[in-house]
């Protein structure tokens, strides 16, 4: 099955950009301020740990993508994409790089105001490279990943927001001779491309 997780969350994020609107916009929004579908383009940095039994902890940093399509009452579905590197993790002087896929519900807080406080959980799968990982002589398969957390969005145009902030905690189970898991802190700001807002 996850062979085939990771052309869907490329078709996913591709849909403004192929002409495929009419399939993402298929939600129409209810509320105004809201948007059928929205698109993040944003920086990331993530405090990890590399070490089994402490922290060990270390910043990876890079970017992400992702698209929400809007059902109603405050709901969406997400469907998002990372990748993160760090360099000398360890005293081998090893990298790490990642890339992840999620997908989850998003509930957001609609107020009379331009800002859009939300919480989210959203699940899927990382795959790690550039790494040694126990076990394996090359990049390991992919390993089952989810995140949790919220954010807040200030909304400039009907075209355009801006992603304030976001935070959350982020697991991935990539194996390291331990426990075979990541806590991560995840935080990331960016910029949101806005697309059929209810005129109302």
């Amino acid at each position: 099955m996850r062979r085939y997780a990771f052309p869907f969350a490329v078709l996913w994020l591709l849909a403004p950009g192929l002409g495929l609107n009419g399939f993402a916009q298929a939600p129409q929004s209810s509320a105004q301020g809201f948007a059928p579908l929205e698109l993040t383009l944003a920086y990331s940095a993530d405090r990890t740990n590399g070490l089994v039994g402490g922290c060990g902890c270390f910043w990876m940093k890079g970017g992400k993508a992702e698209t929400s399509a809007y059902f109603g009452r405050g709901f969406s579905v997400v469907a998002e994409m990372a990748g993160e590197h760090a360099d000398k993790i360890n005293s081998s002087g090893e990298s790490l790089s990642f890339v992840s896929y999620l997908f989850g519900p998003r509930f957001s807080f609609r107020a009379q105001s331009r800002l859009t406080p939300f919480a989210q959980f959203l699940a899927g799968g990382v795959h790690g490279f550039d790494a040694l990982f126990p076990g394996y002589a090359a990049a390991p398969p992919d390993a089952f990943a989810f995140a949790t957390g919220g954010g807040l969005n200030v909304r400039f145009s009907r075209r355009f927001a801006l992603r304030l902030v976001q935070a959350g905690y982020f697991q991935t189970d990539l194996p390291n001779d331990g426990n075979n898991r990541q806590n991560h802190l995840r935080i990331s700001g960016g910029i949101i491309f806005r697309f059929g807002e209810n005129r109302r």
